[in-house]
């Protein structure tokens, strides 16, 4: 008996218990396509350890994977010569499973993680998305929240979600809009280390899709803490030239979600190199997506929102003047959703182009029958102690509907034709406000847009060369006979 309990300290303190379990949508959802990661498994543990297996459990079978991929983030080795002193290391695991452990799109599945033969973590349940156009998908999204608890903030969110694990609820992930832990690196990294931790109770179960917010940024400025902490189906893992790489997309149903991240852009950055290849990046996926995959919905989401009503920033005042070039592309490829954080409340606005209300064909009982702008939602009130209104903002000319206190949304894909959108008060559950979306033509036709039918660049420039050399042609046939028939008359 006192072997057994002696051996059970010693577990329990052992710095090989997982922590800080997450789950990410892979580029099986992504341009890449990779059958072989549906998901991707992130964990830290306090010291290295080589014998983590994850085995995922179906109803009839059991698939077991070892862990190989792992990395030591050591935030002193990173500051060493800055003035930011930090003494912070952590190693990172990190396993990705598709169809070849079993997955199938659109199921449920439950796995656990083993050390040394011992289970030391789970069961957790989760669900495997489907991209089939026939499949209704359901996000939850929220930003801008913490798990200090000093003031007791964000601890009615994460009491929601105890309750919507606690009834085995099913979500295909979450969309987080940035600004986590305030912040990640403080105190050591240990505000970044709890929050890993705490958030474990729902990204264990539902892929946390995110955004990076300025709080996110780092002492240095680098977001080193949460780039190495979260995995997304990002580019640069496939391209290491892209530097700026934390642009991402994702289809799951009917809808291809399109992640950026502006940050340079929104305070001011003039690097024109940042600028233009962040809009690069962003035409060209709009573009690939409307031009190539049959995907009704097109939402877009960053930190920073174009449009909001907090008189007291400056970004509520005249960001979209800054973003203009990226709200030029919105409208022109349809985005239909921009979702936004940085505002710790919930704010949901009209359809909107350059400040001005879009036009659509209807509005009744909180639906829009072919918008013909993107509407824009402000969902950054997950809770903090940094700030949390207890009031909303005076209204701007296109606010429709605000709330404060800590909530989150949930987005639902019905079909091609219906999207739908809601707020919840994290306190109890109760649903504020709620919009629909529908579209009667799925692909606008706008006379100056037609994306489906527009003719590539280099097919002009090819027709134009083929016209030139044929006028040549006839040019040099003509004046050839001429000569010639100058020469006869001459003989003769």
């Amino acid at each position: 008996m006192i072997l057994f309990i002696i051996s059970l300290i010693t577990f329990i303190n052992c710095d090989c218990i997982p922590y800080g379990i997450r789950l990410s949508l892979g580029h099986y959802y992504s341009a890449l396509n990779d059958i072989n990661n549906y998901m991707t498994l992130t964990f830290n543990s306090q010291n290295i350890c080589l014998d983590y297996v994850v085995q995922i459990i179906t109803v009839s079978s059991i698939h077991n994977i070892q862990v190989n991929n792992y990395q030591l983030l050591n935030m002193t080795d990173i500051y060493k010569d800055s003035e930011n002193i930090i003494n912070y290391e952590t190693y990172i695991y990190d396993v990705k499973f598709g169809q070849f452990d079993g997955l199938i799109e659109g199921k449920q599945y439950t796995f656990v993680i083993f050390w040394e033969n011992t289970i030391i973590s789970g069961p957790f349940y989760f669900s495997v998305p489907s991209k089939s156009l026939n499949y209704s998908s359901k996000f939850i999204v929220m930003g801008d929240m913490d798990s200090n608890w000093k003031l007791n903030t964000s601890k009615q969110t994460f009491d929601w979600f105890k309750n919507q694990i606690t009834q085995t609820k099913f979500y295909d992930g979450i969309i987080y809009l940035g600004d986590m832990a305030y912040d990640l690196e403080d105190d050591n990294c240990i505000v970044g280390d709890n929050f890993l931790r705490n958030i474990s109770l729902f990204t264990s179960h539902f892929p946390f899709m995110l955004t990076l917010g300025n709080h996110d940024s780092g002492k240095n400025d680098e977001f080193v803490y949460i780039r190495k902490s979260f995995a997304t189906p990002r580019i640069s893992e496939y391209d290491n030239q892209i530097k700026y790489n934390d642009f991402y997309s994702f289809q799951v149903g009917h809808a291809y979600y399109v992640q950026f991240h502006p940050y340079k852009i929104a305070y001011g950055n003039k690097d024109e190199t940042y600028f233009n290849y962040t809009l690069f990046q962003m035409e060209q996926e709009l573009r690939r997506i409307r031009l190539y995959e049959n995907t009704s919905w097109l939402i877009v989401y960053n930190h920073y929102p174009f449009y909001c009503s907090n008189p007291d920033d400056g970004f509520c005042q005249d960001h979209y003047k800054k973003m203009k070039q990226f709200e030029d592309i919105f409208i022109k490829y349809h985005v239909d959703l921009c979702l936004a954080g940085h505002q710790h409340t919930y704010e949901r606005d009209e359809p909107l182009a350059y400040n001005k209300i879009a036009q659509f064909d209807k509005y009744e009982n909180n639906t829009y029958t072919n918008p013909k702008a993107p509407i824009y939602i402000v969902e950054g009130a997950a809770g903090n102690d940094e700030i949390m209104p207890d009031n909303i903002y005076p209204p701007k000319f296109y606010t429709k509907f605000q709330a404060a206190g800590d909530g989150i949304g949930i987005l639902e894909i019905k079909n091609e034709t219906h999207l739908y959108f809601e707020h919840r008060m994290s306190i109890n559950d109760s649903i504020v406000d709620y919009l629909w979306i529908v579209k009667t033509k799925i692909v606008p036709d706008d006379d100056d847009d037609k994306v489906k039918d527009s003719i590539p660049i280099w097919v002009w420039i090819l027709i134009g060369v083929g016209v030139l050399l044929i006028i040549a042609l006839v040019i040099y046939c003509v004046l050839k006979n001429k000569k010639s028939k100058q020469t006869h008359d001459e003989f003769i």
